[in-house]
C-alpha cells in the first residue's frame, strides 16, 4: 500500500507552519538587532565590533548581505530555510541508521517551541545548527572538504556548536573506519576556517583571550543554588514538564536496553546522540541562560526517545501533542523576582501563554516601537 504521508509532506507542512511568522519583524531578541548593527557598522567603517562576545562573524556577515537585499523578510526566510534543511537531514540520518518512527520525531522537532520560533526570526541559532547538519549531510554524501567548510561556517556562526561538531566528527571517525583519513581532513578544514572566523574578534580584543569569556552578569546571579536552579528549570521548560517527565521515563527504559544503543543497525548513532546531549548540557550548566542554546540537541534527544519507545509509538504521539500544546499554554510553577536576572523566585501554579504566543506578542511590540526593542 502506498504511503499517504511522506518525508516531502513533512517538509511542506513545516513551510506552511513557519511561513506566516516571517512577517513579524526580525524577532524579539535584542541580539537580533545587535547583529544588524554590527553588519552596518562594519560596512560603514570597515571596523569589526562583535554583536556580543565571542563574536559571530560568519553569521553577522551573511546576515548583513541578506538584510541589505531583502530586510527582515529575507533574513527570516533564510532561518526558515535552515530549519527545513535540519528537518531534511535529520530524517535522512534516521533512515540511514534505522531509527524507528522517525516521521513522528520530525513532527515533534518541527513544532518544538524553540525550534518553531527560531525558524522564523533573525538569529544565529539556526544558521549554526543548519550548517552542522549540512556538514553531516556532506559527510554522508562523501563530500568531505565541503563538509569541513560547512562545519567551519557553523562554528563561525556560533562558537558553542564546535562541541557538537567535535562529537559528530569523532563518531564518524570511529563508525566509518574506511574513511578515517577523509574524516580527519574534514575536521582539519573545519578547525582551520572556523579559527579564521574568530580573528576579527581577537583583533577587536587586542589579541587578548578575554573575547572568549561570556558576559553573564555579576557573581550574585551565579551561586551554586541559583546556577542549578536555572539549569534545572530551563531544561524542564525547554520541553515542558510533562514532556521532560517522558524523557526521564525514556532514560530509564534505555538503561534496560543497552544492547539497542550499540546495535550495528544504528551505527553507534545512539551513543553519539548521548554524547551530544551530555556535552551540550555540561556547557549549559556552565552558562544556563538562553534555553535556545539547547536547540541543536533536540534531534538527538528524540533519537534516544524513539529507541526507548520503539514498541510504544503511542507515547511519541502523546509527546507530539504535549509539545504542540506548549507553544500555546504553559503551566508555570515558578516566577522570578526579576525576569532574566533572578536571585529568588515565588512558587505556585500559573497558567500562562506558551512560548510561541509570548514571542509573537513581543515581536509585535518590537514592530510597534520601530523595529527595535521598546525599552531601547
Amino acid at each position: 500500500m502506498k504511503q499517504k504521508f511522506s518525508d516531502h509532506h513533512i517538509l511542506l507542512l513545516a513551510v506552511l507552519l513557519y511561513f506566516p511568522l516571517i512577517f513579524f519583524g526580525y524577532g524579539s531578541d535584542y541580539d537580533s538587532y545587535n547583529v544588524l548593527w554590527t553588519g552596518q557598522y562594519f560596512a560603514q567603517h570597515f571596523d569589526y565590533v562583535p554583536s556580543r562576545v565571542p563574536g559571530f562573524f560568519a553569521y553577522e556577515t551573511i546576515t548583513f548581505f541578506i538584510d541589505s537585499i531583502g530586510g527582515s523578510l529575507l533574513t527570516n526566510l533564510s532561518s526558515m530555510g535552515m530549519a527545513v534543511l535540519v528537518l531534511y537531514v535529520f530524517m535522512r540520518l534516521c533512515k540511514i541508521y534505522q531509527i524507528p518512527h522517525y516521521r513522528i520525531l520530525a513532527l515533534i522537532m518541527m513544532v518544538q517551541p524553540y525550534f518553531w520560533v527560531n525558524a522564523t526570526c533573525t538569529m544565529d541559532y539556526f544558521f549554526a545548527t543548519g550548517f552542522i547538519f549540512l556538514g553531516i549531510l556532506q559527510v554522508l554524501r562523501g563530500k568531505y572538504f565541503t563538509a569541513g567548510i560547512a562545519f567551519s561556517l557553523a562554528v563561525g556562526s556560533r562558537l558553542t556548536v564546535s562541541l557538537i561538531a567535535a562529537v559528530i566528527l569523532i563518531w564518524f571517525f570511529f563508525s566509518q573506519k574506511e574513511n578515517r583519513l577523509k574524516i580527519l581532513q574534514t575536521g582539519l578544514v573545519g578547525a582551520f576556517f572556523g579559527l579564521m572566523f574568530y580573528l576579527p574578534s581577537a583583533d577587536f580584543a587586542e589579541w587578548k583571550m578575554t573575547f572568549l569569556s561570556a558576559s553573564v552578569g555579576g557573581q550574585e546571579y551565579w551561586t551554586t543554588y541559583l546556577r542549578l536552579g536555572r539549569f534545572g528549570y530551563k531544561n524542564i521548560y525547554f520541553w515542558s514538564p510533562l514532556v521532560f517527565a517522558i524523557f526521564t521515563w525514556a532514560a530509564v527504559r534505555l538503561f534496560s536496553k543497552k544492547k539497542e544503543l550499540v546495535s550495528p543497525d544504528h551505527g553507534w548513532l545512539p551513543i553519539a546522540s548521548i554524547a551530544v546531549v551530555l556535552v551540550m548540557e555540561a556547557f549549559y550548566l556552565y552558562i544556563p541562560t538562553e534555553p535556545s542554546y539547547l536547540l541543536p540537541t533536540i534531534g538527538f534527544w528524540l533519537i534516544l526517545a524513539a529507541l526507548a519507545f520503539e514498541n510504544k509509538p503511542r507515547v511519541l504521539y502523546v509527546m507530539l501533542a504535549l509539545v504542540l500544546l506548549s507553544n500555546f499554554v504553559n503551566f508555570n510553577v515558578a516566577r522570578p523576582n526579576v525576569v532574566d536576572k533572578a536571585t529568588s523566585a515565588v512558587y505556585g501554579l500559573w497558567v500562562e501563554p506558551g512560548y510561541m504566543i509570548t514571542d509573537i506578542n513581543a515581536r509585535l511590540d518590537t514592530i510597534e516601537c520601530g523595529y527595535q526593542p521598546c525599552d531601547w
